[in-house]
């Protein structure tokens, strides 16, 4: 069966290219956010003269992406040809170099970002989307998302209930998790609408799927296979019975990890990062 969510975006976007990490300042702060279907958190800010763009906040992208109708305001040049993988297949798309981009008191200049279009969000929430961001826009800032009062707090979180350690892979957030009694790795993926784990084999679909070359209006449509699971164990914390979607790993040479986790599906008031000192917090 087909599976719609926008665990499409939520799934790891990534490309295959070295990155400088470009300038960054700005000090502690909080902004406000917006929640769509639950989970879908859209936050506010500038590139370069375009002020109040739409960015989506999804921890499970890497490098940033733009949307090419705002690439074209702004005149940008594109570089180098690039390939985004997702869930369900390949996405063309191109590198470039942002001047600047600002959210909240996060500023970054000279950006390497990808450049494609984003236009099929339209079929998701009421708004446009921009671009979208991720932990390479934070880069060397800890930060606090608090579902409950809708704010992201860019400073070292207070004391969460659970914490838990936390490592970066290819600039994603990877931490460990049991399942069943087992052992996995799990990708912190704020853009995930479930659960989303990858199948040891390629046997359910045929291989051509995930390889696919996708049009904007396909991107979200994916073979997935729902199923239950007895038991998930985040630290101390255990969830007993939890929907979840298995699917085909869209880069099973590169990704090392079983799956991608939403915080906002398992129903988390709040979660901190703090890469500096490897830590996921989070409170229920």
């Amino acid at each position: 069966t087909a599976a719609l969510a926008l665990s499409i975006t939520a799934s790891p976007l990534t490309t295959h290219r070295k990155q400088s990490p470009g300038g960054i300042s700005g000090t502690t702060g909080t902004i406000p956010f917006d929640l769509y279907q639950g989970y879908f958190t859209v936050v506010h800010g500038s590139i370069g003269p375009l002020k109040n763009l739409n960015f989506f906040l999804d921890t499970g992208t890497r490098p940033a992406i733009l949307d090419s109708r705002i690439a074209k305001k702004l005149h940008l040049r594109a570089e180098d040809p690039a390939t985004i993988s997702i869930v369900g297949g390949r996405v063309a798309a191109e590198w470039a170099t942002l001047p600047s981009l600002k959210i909240g008191p996060v500023e970054r200049s000279n950006l390497p970002i990808v450049i494609t279009d984003l236009s099929f969000f339209r079929k998701t929430v009421p708004v446009r989307i921009d671009a979208i961001v991720g932990l390479d826009v934070f880069v060397g800032k800890p930060f606090l998302i608090d579902y409950s009062a809708r704010k992201i707090r860019f400073a070292p979180a207070p004391t969460l209930s659970v914490s838990i350690p936390m490592r970066l892979n290819h600039g994603l957030a990877i931490f460990d998790a049991e399942i069943d009694h087992k052992p996995v790795h799990l990708l912190l993926d704020t853009g995930a609408a479930s659960l989303i784990l990858f199948s040891k084999t390629t046997s359910q679909s045929p291989r051509s799927r995930v390889d696919a070359a996708l049009k904007p209006e396909q991107i979200g449509d994916f073979k997935s296979k729902q199923i239950w699971l007895r038991l998930l164990r985040l630290g101390p914390v255990q969830y007993r019975r939890q929907p979840a979607l298995l699917t085909l790993n869209p880069n099973p040479s590169q990704a090392e990890y079983d799956g991608l986790i939403s915080p906002a599906t398992l129903g988390l008031s709040q979660v901190a990062v703090n890469v500096e000192k490897g830590t996921l917090a989070f409170r229920r």
